[in-house]
């Protein structure tokens, strides 16, 4: 009977536990993984099977409703025994008489096909070395299927990084095509892979998606691509054909991980092909994926050999019967051949040839002789060439540097020459069945627009090997043309691939123009790594370019590009650091670069990051300069974001505040967006301005600018700006001293982080976690935390705040008691905060230093550190800072008079924090100490 996959799944699980009873929770988790899901679903799965059986829920014959606690399946049930996967597959074989020597592999993959229709999902691989048969293998796998939703994508050889996920966004595309309300769903649970698609989306919808997703990273575009796969197998079972993942990007090669590691069931196979020798040589990221998978058993991968003698033989019967009884002859041909498939059709071809020109197919040993002995597949490849006409030679070379696929648009404009003669030129090669396959034709195509491809990658690798070097040179440099005439009608052709051409057409120049434009797309669609390497393959032709203002220009632009994408891969190390301050030291020679707000934001906020405040400022100053002069807001903020990080790190909250707020009026009077930077800038100078006005007293100020942040992040539904709204929320209340305030903060920002795949905050909830839990009685979980999150920061270079991370972890391990590690822990957050001459945290962490020498019973100690506390305090102008450090020193019995009145001064001096809780217990202080000792 007919049963959706996810009804199906349900049933399953039931009937695998006859009579037992499996509560809602095993279900959801057994047929949908950990992916987020109500109750509802599984009721609405309960309510599909029961209409399939008939079966009534008061009076249930299979399914049991045991009320509030899950679901048993009640019908009696008896053993079957499963075909073999070879007997199941072995009806669908195919009986082509050029099909040799696969059946078992056929069944194999035929196997994990009924395995992938059951729910259960596969990744399988063909490998092999070139010509042995691999997309053969897969043509008839899919030929034996019969009507299936099978998309495919073809990696194609970029020389280095190509387009992130070029052959799943082809095959998406495809998706789309066979089905258009795929678009919707994109909409809803893929809107990155949206962006990706531009054609499918209008520009303002564009705008919109790059707003929410900013800050998005890698993970989110596979845990989208995860669900959309899983949506599309709900309706039939989806098979993705990936083939050549020898020459695929970083960034299919990460999603096909993550979709063999995926949980849940799904009627999905993706099925990929590649040189097993090239992969191992190359050390390609598919080598180490294949062998964990294959060690986890999440991937079937068939090797294919080469044919054995008997398989010759059986292929020379099917092919050329009159010579295939002869012994000798089958094995002199495997001999030369090494059984290879290519090899074998391609002497065979050969030798019969000769023979009808001789008539005498008797002699076919005779023949075999006649010919040369190749060393290899590229001797044969050269004979087939030296048959071929001048034009035939023409437009095959030309089509060579295309790539294994080609369009006649480009060849036509690059030869100069009539569409429709390349067609037909196209037409008689493919009709010989050597050199191209027979396309595809849409309906909607002209003949110009179908596209051709080789019939074997490594026809097109020697005939492209073999064309004259200024021949082929001169080719790529009209075929960029061509293709860059297309491009500006729209065509969806990738930068990278203009790149190449312009690289080996010896134009370094125009080559460095769309590794640029490759670079920056790398980075929109969320893939980092491969910006990275776009942008390091770029870097040596720029030794090949005179020095330009338009040199100039191309490399701030790539080296921006480079030290943006290292920053989210690597944190702010070293890498990332090098290539900003290359592109700012030549910012002198372009200094309306268009690119220059997001290479001074980005320069200055990782100088930030890695504690460089000084180095950080004069960025700012700069950004200032040259905003002023042209009165452009985006640099003007990012001066004034800067100046006012580094001022409330380095404890001067008065200067913090100017700069914020002047920042704050800028950006709204200008209506500056988040388009120049990560995080909505309203957003983040409305946080930042929070914790230097906390420290001025003004708490009531500090709240409304964190409610205004977090207001206007929610409001327009952007996960990076609310992150950040709720990172200096969090920092507020610390201040204030609200650990489950904080507690829920923390969990908040981890469900963001989770839910959107957000790069940013992996660690700083982990720390406000672990400060909440030191305050609200698991001191030593509170410590591990804080210390791990510190740690993972550190490893990227990341050090802006550190002499606070550790002052939390300091107060956890005194909380649990452990004086010893509480003062080793100490005396590292103060050398940080001395060597970065960070202050923001200074007074407290005297106010801890005295803590510990009251445990040890040094008075003497700990009066001295809670001097330098208030004067630390007084010396940053903080009232708020000086009501925390006089209260903590009140407390204790060395508390001097006139500390008691400079308390008692302080709390009339601030009218905004009347109500925390910080004056509340100042006041209570004040009143037991004047009970005790009337004035």
């Amino acid at each position: 009977m007919p049963l959706a996959p996810t009804p199906f799944g349900v049933l399953c699980a039931l009937v695998r536990q006859p009579g037992a009873l499996l509560t809602t929770n095993a279900l959801l988790d057994q047929v949908w993984g950990h992916q987020f899901v109500t109750d509802s679903v599984l009721r609405t799965a309960i309510s599909e099977l029961r209409t399939a059986l008939d079966d009534d829920a008061r009076k249930p014959r299979f399914i049991e409703t045991v009320s509030r606690r899950g679901y048993r399946f009640i019908a009696a049930t008896s053993a079957i025994v499963a075909a073999a996967p070879g007997r199941v597959a072995e009806n669908r074989l195919p009986q082509s008489t050029s099909f040799i020597g696969r059946t078992s592999a056929l069944s194999r993959l035929l196997a994990n096909w009924d395995l992938a229709c059951a729910g259960q999902r596969k990744i399988a691989w063909v490998a092999g070395e070139p010509g042995i048969g691999k997309t053969t293998l897969i043509e008839h796998f899919i030929a034996g299927l019969g009507e299936v939703l099978c998309v495919r994508g073809q990696c194609v050889e970029q020389y280095g990084s190509g387009e992130p996920y070029l052959p799943v966004l082809e095959a998406l595309s495809q998706l789309c095509r066979s089905d258009p309300s795929l678009v919707s769903l994109l909409r809803t649970v893929a809107p990155t892979w949206l962006l990706q698609l531009p054609w499918l989306s209008t520009p303002e919808e564009r705008d919109t998606l790059r707003r929410d997703l900013a800050g998005a990273s890698a993970d989110r575009m596979l845990r989208e691509m995860g669900e959309v796969l899983d949506r599309c197998g709900e309706r039939r079972p989806l098979l993705l054909v990936t083939e050549d993942l020898h020459w695929s990007d970083r960034a299919t090669i990460q999603l096909m991980d993550y979709i063999a590691r995926r949980r849940g069931s799904a009627p999905l196979m993706w099925l990929g092909s590649f040189r097993l020798a090239d992969v191992v040589a190359l050390d390609h990221p598919l080598n180490r994926l294949r062998r964990e998978l294959r060690l986890h058993r999440l991937s079937e991968e068939i090797v294919l050999d080469p044919f054995s003698e008997s398989e010759v033989a059986e292929y020379l019967g099917k092919q050329a019967p009159s010579i295939a009884r002869d012994e000798a002859f089958v094995r002199a041909l495997h001999e030369r051949t090494d059984g290879l498939p290519l090899f074998v059709a391609s002497i065979t071809t050969d030798v019969m040839a000769r023979a009808a020109e001789a008539g005498d197919y008797g002699a076919a040993e005779r023949q075999l002789e006649k010919i040369a002995v190749p060393d290899n597949l590229a001797a044969i490849i050269d004979h087939y060439i030296a048959k071929l006409s001048n034009d035939q030679r023409m437009v095959l070379s030309a089509a060579a540097v295309c790539g294994v696929e080609f369009r006649i648009d480009p060849i036509a404009n690059a030869l100069q020459r009539d569409a429709f003669a390349i067609v037909q030129t196209c037409d008689d090669l493919a009709r010989e069945q050597v050199w191209l396959n027979t396309p595809r034709v849409q309906e909607s195509e002209t003949a110009a627009e179908v596209a051709y491809s080789f019939r074997h990658a490594l026809f097109r690798q020697v005939l492209y090997e073999r064309t004259a070097p200024a021949t082929r040179m001169q080719l790529h440099r009209k075929i960029a043309v061509a293709l860059e005439r297309e491009r500006g009608e729209a065509a969806p052709i990738p930068a990278v691939e203009l790149a190449t051409h312009f690289e080996r057409a010896r134009e370094p120049l125009a080559a460095l123009r769309y590794y640029a434009e490759a670079a920056e797309a790398a980075l929109s669609h969320f893939s980092p790594e491969e910006c990275q390497s776009i942008a390091e393959r770029a870097s040596p032709l720029l030794e090949q370019v005179p020095k330009s203002s338009e040199r100039a220009t191309l490399e701030i632009a790539l080296r921006t590009l480079h030290g943006l994408a290292a920053t989210r891969v690597l944190g702010a190390g070293d890498e990332a650091r090098a290539a900003f301050q290359r592109a700012y030291a030549l910012l002198d020679e372009a200094p309306h670069h268009p690119m220059r707000g997001r290479l001074l934001h980005g320069f200055g906020l990782m100088l930030t990051l890695r504690g460089e405040y000084g180095e950080a400022l004069a960025v700012a100053d700069r950004a200032e300069a040259l905003g002023s002069t042209t009165s452009d807001p985006v640099l003007l903020s990012t001066a004034c974001t800067l100046h006012g990080q580094v001022d409330q790190l380095q404890g001067r909250s008065g200067a913090a505040r100017t700069w914020l707020e002047r920042g704050l009026a800028l950006v709204e009077r200008s209506d500056v967006g988040p388009g120049e930077f990560l995080v909505d800038p309203q957003v983040g100078l409305l946080g930042m301005l929070a914790v230097p006005l906390l420290h001025l007293g003004l708490v009531e100020d500090a709240r409304a600018a964190v409610q205004r942040a977090s207001t206007r992040a929610r409001d327009r539904r952007w996960p990076m700006a609310t992150l950040t709204a709720i990172w200096y929320c969090a920092l507020f209340e610390v201040r204030l001293g609200n650990a489950e305030r904080v507690a829920a903060l923390a969990d908040e920002m981890q469900t963001l982080v989770d839910e959107f795949a957000l790069a940013h905050g992996q660690t700083a909830y982990r720390w406000f976690r672990g400060w909440a839990d030191a305050r609200m009685g698991t001191p030593r979980e509170g410590y591990r935390r804080i210390r791990e999150a510190y740690d993972d920061n550190a490893r990227l270079g990341m050090l802006a705040g550190a002499s606070e991370i550790l002052g939390y972890a300091t107060e956890a391990l005194l909380l649990a008691g452990d004086l010893d590690a509480a003062e080793k822990q100490l005396e590292e957050a103060l050398q940080i905060a001395d060597k970065l001459d960070e202050r923001v945290y200074l007074p407290q962490l005297l106010l801890l230093e005295a803590a510990i020498g009251r445990a040890r019973g040094d008075a003497a100690a700990a009066d001295d550190a809670n001097r330098r506390a208030i004067a630390e305090a007084r010396a940053q102008e903080a009232p708020w800072l000086e009501l925390i450090t006089l209260t903590d020193v009140c407390a204790n019995d060395s508390a001097r008079a006139e500390d008691r009145r400079a308390l008692a001064t302080l709390i009339e001096g601030l009218p905004q924090a009347r109500d925390t809780t910080a004056v509340t217990h100042a006041r209570k202080l004040l009143d037991k100490i004047r009970s005790i000792r009337p004035r």
